[in-house]
Order: structure tokens, then C-alpha cells, then sequence
């Protein structure tokens, strides 16, 4: 069963005639005769009844008729969908997603992407960069919000913004008292990081930072996400490097301060396969841009 024959037999059973219907469908009255009969052999019923003057319907043909239609819209509204899913102006976007980056700068892409594609889901996946590398790898993700670099040549990474780190504290600490702190007032605390494999070079530069400004970072704990850093320094166990857009997270007991001098940046980028050629996907990645400006 074809769409032809579906519209053929429409034309007919409005017209009821077979010339204006073949006129209609814009194929010779002889081909009109052809559709009707391939369509009544195919269902194995008569749909109409002719003569030399007249063309009424059977019952049975009444009654197809209404499901021809349904059938006709269905078609088109299935022919619309594909397309607007071809242009990814439908469907859905699996994302991947830092814990950071959740919070620092997803808000802002979410409330734009929806509204230039209101009718792409976004399906979030919080997993670390390394994670989100092979996701995409396999294809299980379209595109991930990451911190750079990324080890793999087959997938592109476009830096969209960076948030500076700031110090968690206990309320009661003496370096509340300061409206910034410096690296080098943490040479006697103990702190509580993000583990390694989170991000390696970022754990790195910390530690490198540290040292340039005179000690040895004394580590009491590795911890993740950033909510888990956040209850640590509440309890007391230590100070808390934390992104400073994290600060959002409203917890008793814990006070924030900006660093002042050389600091932490916490960068974050855009990642997607090479070859990705999905619209959604290229839409994405300039919402990422536009709300990584926005940091600025």
C-alpha cells in the first residue's frame, strides 16, 4: 500500500468521478482505474461500485475512506517529523556534564538552548571529563561540557569559558576575617581537593601554584563533587578549594573567599565527535559559546 493509491482513492471517493479525480491526482484516467483496482486487490474488497455514470462507494469503502485520510496525515505528520529531526529542531541531546560545570555555567546553556529548540530534550549525564572522552568515543554521548584538554585527536574541544577558584572556609575561621586570601596564607591548613582523575591538570596547576607560592599542599581528604567538599569544610575537616560559581550552594557553616594574586582557573570547554554533522549538536556548541561570554 502506497501513498498513490491512498490519494488515488481520497480523489475518487470526493469527486466521485474518475476523470475529475485523475485530473486531480494529475495522472490519465486509465492509471486512475489501475490504482483503484491494484488497491481493491490488495485489501481483497471493493471500495467502489462504477458504471458508465456513477461512482458510489461500498460500505466497506466509507469506512476505508476515513482511515485513508488518518492514514494521509499520519504520513505527512511522520514526513514533517523526519525532517524537522534532520534540521535538530526535534528529538533529543544527550549531554554529558562536569559536577563543576553544572553549576558555573549550565543554567545559563540550558535557558538558551530551549529557547532556540524548544522541542530538543537535553538528557543530562553528570560524569567526569574522562568519563564523558569515552562516552563520546562509543557514541552513548552527542556532546559534553568538559575541562580541557582532552587526549583523544578524534573528538574537538572548544574552550567556552573559565571560572575562578575560590577558598571554602568554616565561618569561624581567621581568614574569614579577610575579604580575600592569598595561596600563600593556606601554607598551614589542610585542605580538601577534588581527586586527580577528576582533572588532572587542574589538580596539577593547584599544586604547582601552591608551590610557587611557597609550600606544600598539606591534603586532609580528596573529595567529589563539589557538595561533598562543601560538607567536608563544614565539618571542619578542612578548607576547600572550590569553583566560584559553586558557591550557589547554600550550606550552614561555610563562608567563600576569592583569592587574590596567581590562582586556579577552572576552564571549561565544548566537546563533540569530529565528524559530528548533527544540527542540534552545532547549535549546542554555539549556545556554549554565547553563555561562556557571558562569564566574562
Amino acid at each position: 500500500m502506497d501513498r498513490t493509491g491512498l490519494e488515488c482513492f481520497v480523489a475518487l471517493a470526493e469527486e466521485l468521478h474518475f476523470g475529475r479525480a485523475a485530473e486531480r491526482c494529475h495522472i490519465s484516467q486509465p492509471a486512475m482505474s489501475q490504482q483503484i483496482r491494484r488497491l481493491e486487490q490488495e485489501l481483497d474488497v471493493r471500495l467502489a461500485h462504477r458504471t458508465k455514470r456513477v461512482v458510489s462507494l461500498t460500505r466497506a469503502g466509507a469506512v476505508y475512506l476515513v482511515e485513508a485520510r488518518k492514514m494521509l496525515r499520519q504520513m505527512d505528520d511522520a514526513a514533517a517529523m523526519a525532517l524537522r529531526t534532520d534540521r535538530g529542531e526535534v528529538g533529543q541531546l544527550r549531554l554529558g556534564i562536569t559536577a563543576p560545570a553544572l553549576f558555573v555555567i549550565y543554567p545559563e546553556i540550558a535557558a538558551i538552548f530551549r529557547r532556540r529548540l524548544p522541542n530538543v530534550g537535553l538528557v543530562v549525564r553528570e560524569m567526569t571529563t574522562a568519563e564523558q572522552e569515552h562516552a563520546l568515543r562509543r557514541g552513548d554521548l552527542d556532546v559534553g561540557l568538559v575541562h580541557p584538554p582532552l587526549d583523544d585527536p578524534g573528538l574537538a574541544t572548544e574552550e567556552i569559558g573559565c571560572a575562578p577558584f575560590h577558598i571554602a572556609l568554616p565561618v569561624n575561621h581567621p581568614l574569614t576575617r579577610h575579604e580575600s586570601v592569598q595561596l600563600s596564607d593556606l601554607a598551614r591548613e589542610q585542605v580538601v581537593i577534588f581527586p586527580r582523575e577528576i582533572a588532572p591538570q587542574l589538580y596539577d596547576m593547584i599544586l604547582l601554584l601552591c608551590r610557587e607560592a611557597g609550600f606544600s599542599l598539606k591534603i586532609a581528604m580528596e573529595a567529589h563533587p563539589a557538595q561533598s567538599i562543601i560538607a567536608l569544610v563544614a565539618a571542619g575537616v578542612g578548607i576547600g578549594f572550590i569553583a566560584s560559581e559553586t558557591q550557589r550552594i547554600d550550606r550552614a557553616g561555610v563562608a567563600y573567599r576569592p583569592i587574590r594574586g596567581p590562582s586556579p582557573q577552572l576552564t571549561i570547554g565544548v566537546a563533540y565527535h569530529t565528524d559530528e554533522t548533527a544540527p542540534s549538536v552545532r547549535t549546542f556548541v554555539a549556545v556554549a559559546h554565547e553563555a561562556g561570554r557571558a562569564m566574562r
